[in-house]
């Protein structure tokens, strides 16, 4: 008699820790205005997430709207990196409008990386029914083998990209620096 009660506060207990593994922003809004992240010095790294759902994420029938976001990362071996509504891991964005606007990742240093995605969806990804617009957006890494790569609404790993619509004006996507290397996606499944 006394098993049941175990068993039942077991299985409670895996569906309460499988839920919190899974991240899920849904019937949500996330308004960000004029965030500002930054770190310096020796191996320096900086993350910036903004609406981001993690490990089977799901973004649904939610609006993310940032607003001068920054994220810069300087100092040897550099790195920086900016998410804005981005699903990760079986990532699916769904019914969501995600509005970026004026936000800057700056990676400066030896081997500097910056990564900035929008509205995108990773590991075997889907954007379905969704609006993705990203006005006036930076990305810039430099120094000697710098790489930048920018994502803009699109899913990547047999990725799947389904009446959305993605807007973009004035996106910037820079490497500078001996052997550096630059890449810009907007609008694509991978």
């Amino acid at each position: 008699m006394q098993a049941a009660p175990k068993l039942s506060v077991l299985a409670a207990l895996a569906l309460v820790v499988g839920a919190a593994v899974a991240g899920e922003i849904t019937d949500s809004g996330v308004f960000s205005t004029g965030t500002v992240n930054t770190s310096a010095g020796f191996l320096s790294t900086a993350r910036q997430n903004v609406g981001v759902a993690e490990q089977n994420g799901k973004i649904k029938n939610t609006a993310v709207i940032v607003n001068g976001a920054v994220n810069s990362s300087v100092g040897f071996l550099s790195s920086a990196n900016q998410s804005i509504a981005r699903a990760t891991q079986n990532g699916q964005i769904g019914q969501t409008a995600i509005v970026a606007q004026g936000v800057n990742n700056t990676a400066a240093g030896f081997l500097s990386t910056a990564d900035q995605e929008i509205g995108f969806a990773k590991g075997d990804g889907k954007v379905q029914g969704s609006f993705v617009g990203a006005t006036g957006v930076s990305n810039v890494a430099g120094g000697f083998l710098a790489s930048a790569h920018q994502q803009i609404g699109g899913a990547q790993g047999s990725g799947k990209l389904n009446n959305s619509t993605i807007f973009g004006t004035g996106q910037v996507n820079t490497a500078a620096g001996f052997l550096s290397t630059a890449d810009q996606s907007v609008g694509v499944a991978k």
